[in-house]
C-alpha cells in the first residue's frame, strides 16, 4: 500500500516504534520530524495523505502545523499522552480526525493509519506501470497482455513492494484458501509473468527469488 506518511514525534524510542509497526504492515512512505522546523519543511515540500502529530514537541504546541497542512487531503491523527476531553475536542475542531492515546497498541494504530490511506490509483515502477481500477499494465508505454491470475499475481507482488512474499502468502493472496496450488503451478505463473514485465527474464529485475523463503518485488519506490 502506498501512501506517504508524515510522523511527528519528538521521542525517539516511539518513532521507532510506530516506524516499526508502519513498515510490517507495508504501509506507505514513512517521514519523520521530530519539532516543529523539519515539520513545517517536511509539510510545505511534500503532500501527506495521513500525518501523525505529537502535540509535545520539545515544549511547542503541535496545533500550530496544521495551518500548513491541507486537510482536505491529509488525515491527521493526534497521538499523545494528552487525554483531557478538552484535548480530545480541540483536536477534532481544528482538523484531527482520529485520536490515540499513548501508550498505544502498535498493531492497532497501524490498522487506524491503514484505514485512512486511500489507495493509489496508479503504480508506477520505473518502466512499469499498473491501474488498479483499469487493470491496465504498461511496459515503457506499451500495454501488456495480462491473464487475470497474472494480474493479481502482479498486483500482489507490487502492493508488498520490497516484501518478501512466502508460497504460502501467495498461495493464499491468489488463489485463495480453498484452492489447491502446487509449487509448480506458481512457478509457471511467475515465469510468464517475468517473460511478460521483465527487460530480461533470465536475469528479473522486478520478481526476484529468495531461495529458501519466496519472492521479493523490487519496483524501487513507488513513483
Amino acid at each position: 500500500m502506498s501512501g506517504r506518511i508524515l510522523v511527528i514525534e519528538d521521542d525517539k524510542d516511539i518513532q521507532e516504534l510506530i516506524k516499526l509497526s508502519l513498515s510490517t504492515q507495508n504501509i506507505g512512505n514513512i517521514y519523520m520530524a521530530d519539532n516543529i522546523d523539519d515539520a513545517k519543511n517536511l509539510l510545505l515540500k511534500n503532500d501527506f495523505q495521513v500525518v501523525l502529530l505529537d502535540l509535545n514537541l520539545k515544549s511547542e504546541n503541535g496545533y500550530q502545523l496544521l495551518k500548513y497542512m491541507n486537510l482536505a487531503i491529509t488525515k491527521v491523527l493526534i497521538v499523545t499522552a494528552k487525554d483531557t476531553e478538552s484535548d480530545v475536542y480541540k483536536g477534532f475542531e481544528q482538523g484531527a480526525i482520529d485520536y490515540i492515546k499513548k501508550p498505544f497498541d502498535p498493531i492497532e494504530l497501524a490498522y487506524r493509519v491503514k484505514a485512512h490511506i486511500d489507495p493509489v490509483p496508479v503504480l508506477k515502477f520505473g518502466t512499469l506501470s499498473i491501474n488498479r481500477f483499469t487493470a491496465e499494465v504498461y511496459k515503457n508505454g506499451n500495454p501488456v497482455r495480462l491473464t487475470a491470475r497474472e494480474y493479481d499475481l502482479l498486483l500482489c507482488f507490487a502492493s508488498h513492494n520490497n516484501q518478501i512474499l512466502t508460497k504460502d502468502q501467495l498461495y493464499t493472496a491468489v488463489w485463495g484458501y480453498d484452492v489447491f496450488v502446487d509449487d509448480n503451478t506458481l512457478m509457471v505463473h511467475i515465469r510468464m509473468l517475468r517473460k511478460k514485465i521483465e527487460a530480461d527474464p533470465n536475469n528479473p529485475s522486478f520478481i526476484r527469488t529468495i531461495r529458501g523463503k519466496g519472492y521479493i518485488f523490487r519496483g524501487g519506490e513507488n513513483e
